[in-house]
């Protein structure tokens, strides 16, 4: 009896966190979703921007898969520079995490601590060197996603969008130095798409959470 009342009370504390980190689940995959949305609007006509849509357009993930498609205008230059844009979206990746090591710390507390720092450290990295530590986002998220598929809070669609997302999105952000190809620009792509879907579904199981749902 102790041990439920324990676990229950344990679970109302961080109805709050889940939620927070809900809505900063929420927050990044909209600003995934509208970069890439001015992507598809205007990225095929070669540097073209979309108004107040053009504020959200270059993030390092977006300008990745331009930089494999070839895309005419757009410099590595991009990724070596002090992006607000980048920083707030992992700053929502990090919020996110609280979240989520909240929820799969009985899976696994190591793991679920190594990636939430990844989201952070990668922040300092990237505003001390303004080039490395974004790639902190796929490896927290490559993390916790086996993390994921040990536990039964998160269904496992989930973990292996994650698994997939995150190995797609880290081929191409190490390659984009290597090699250029539309083969790995689309295979890119198709990770973005994955990641983007990945923060809803967690978003939208965190606040299943914070409502009390087991």
């Amino acid at each position: 009896m102790n041990r439920v009342i324990n676990t229950e009370i344990t679970d109302i504390r961080w109805h709050w966190l889940y939620k927070l980190s809900g809505t900063a689940a929420l927050g990044a995959g909209a600003l995934l979703l509208i970069a890439a949305i001015d992507l598809i609007i205007t990225g095929f006509r070669f540097g073209a921007t979309n108004g107040w849509l053009a504020v959200f357009q270059n993030n390092w993930l977006v300008v990745t898969i331009k930089l494999h498609a070839g895309f005419k205008g757009v410099g590595s230059n991009l990724l070596y520079a002090l992006n607000l844009l980048d920083i707030a979206i992992m700053a929502l990746i990090g919020m996110t995490y609280l979240g989520l090591y909240a929820a799969l710390r009985r899976t696994s507390k190591i793991l679920s601590l190594i990636a939430l720092f990844q989201p952070f450290l990668g922040i300092v990295l990237f505003v001390a060197t303004k080039s490395a530590g974004r790639s902190g986002v796929m490896g927290a998220g490559l993390v916790i996603s086996f993390v994921m598929l040990r536990g039964n809070i998160f269904n496992k669609m989930t973990a292996f969008l994650g698994i997939l997302s995150s190995i797609l999105l880290l081929f191409g952000d190490i390659s984009v130095g290597i090699a250029h190809s539309y083969i790995i620009a689309t295979l890119t792509g198709f990770g973005y798409v994955l990641l983007t879907m990945w923060f809803f579904l967690i978003a939208q199981r965190l606040f299943q959470l914070g409502q009390g749902d087991s």
